[in-house]
């Protein structure tokens, strides 16, 4: 499988060890915050939101459009709920589902035997395929996103 970490950060500010060096916001809940002398407006996040929502759906379609299941569904101390354990998620719901697991909302894996997306703390997204996609990368950096390959670090232990 080929994997990739797409993001919004740029890797040219990760030292030798890859940590991230520059101040910039990493959820939803940083709204209204200030990021090297910037105020996280909802319009600003949503526009990189709307890039993530984007990019991951490029990779799927890519892909073939392969049926997602839910694996390792968990919900917020909020109590939104996400899908069901092990359930299929339909078309018509997975860019919903990708914007409430950015928005720590929810948080599952989505998974195929052909494609996977995970998504991390702080805005990391994963995606994983079957062959390369180079289309998709194309649209994620086009999008001001960054994809590095890398493993998920969330594959089931």
């Amino acid at each position: 499988m080929f994997e990739y970490r797409v993001t919004k950060y740029d890797p040219a500010f990760r030292d030798a060890s890859g940590a991230y060096r520059r101040e910039e916001w990493t959820s939803f809940g940083d709204l209204g915050g200030t990021f090297d002398g910037e105020v996280l407006t909802e319009e600003s996040y949503r526009r990189v939101e709307d890039a993530y929502v984007r990019s991951v759906l490029g990779f799927w379609r890519e892909a073939g459009k392969p049926t997602l299941i839910a694996r390792g569904v968990e919900e917020n101390a909020n109590g939104h709920r996400g899908p069901a354990e092990g359930s299929a998620i339909d078309e018509a719901d997975l860019a919903p589902l990708i914007r409430a697991v950015l928005r720590e909302e929810v948080w599952c894996r989505l998974e195929s035997e052909t494609c996977i997306l995970h998504f991390g703390w702080d805005y990391y997204a994963y995606v994983g395929v079957s062959s390369p996609c180079v289309a998709s990368c194309a649209l994620a950096a086009a999008e001001g996103l960054f994809v590095e390959v890398m493993a998920s670090p969330h594959h089931p232990i």
